[in-house]
């Protein structure tokens, strides 16, 4: 594989970037500080800045490492408003596998805005970085998610019955993934 780190990647609407610490105000407004916007992830909302600034801190070390994969979403209109983050959640080195794990802020989701960079995303890491899966979940009570992930050409895998419980639910966990054609 060829370990590329978290590169600039721009589509038609959207400007991929590393986080920097001025990210801090908008990610807390737009996403970290939402309970409804964080309800399908692992972690809980967020309740100063500074509590997202420190996050932020810690994807920033992590840049140093090539096989980090860790973007800031932002339109191209406003490339320093960060609206979402998609980032390389778990990877396995054996395989050459990796999951994918991606939220957008609240005002604005149905736009197509996250489709269009995960398929920017899936298009990097399979094409210049070289992983020969990659594969993202959902909690079933989140079908947006799905919706996204069949839009971008990945395939439903299986779901694992009960399998997510958390935050007062429990649901089926959706597994969904794409192969390198190239491979």
């Amino acid at each position: 594989m060829n370990h590329l780190g978290s590169l600039v990647i721009e589509t038609e609407h959207l400007y991929l970037r590393p986080f920097v610490l001025e990210d801090a105000p908008a990610m807390f407004e737009n996403w970290a500080s939402d309970p409804e916007t964080l309800k399908y992830v692992t972690w809980d909302a967020h309740a100063s800045t500074e509590r997202t600034r420190e996050s932020i801190k810690r994807w920033i070390e992590q840049y140093r490492k090539p096989d980090t994969y860790k973007w800031a979403i932002c339109l191209k209109t406003s490339p320093d408003q960060v609206i979402g983050d998609i980032s390389v959640v778990s990877q396995d080195q054996e395989s050459q596998s990796c999951e994918l794990g991606y939220i957008l802020g609240k005002k604005f989701w149905g736009q197509g805005f996250m489709t269009e960079a995960v398929i920017a995303v899936l298009d990097f890491l399979l094409n210049e970085v070289g992983f020969k899966e990659i594969k993202a979940t959902y909690v079933s009570l989140n079908p947006a998610s799905g919706k996204v992930m069949e839009k971008a050409g990945m395939q439903y895998v299986e779901t694992i019955p009960h399998a997510i419980q958390r935050k007062g639910y429990c649901g089926d966990k959706i597994i969904y993934s794409i192969q390198n054609p190239s491979l």
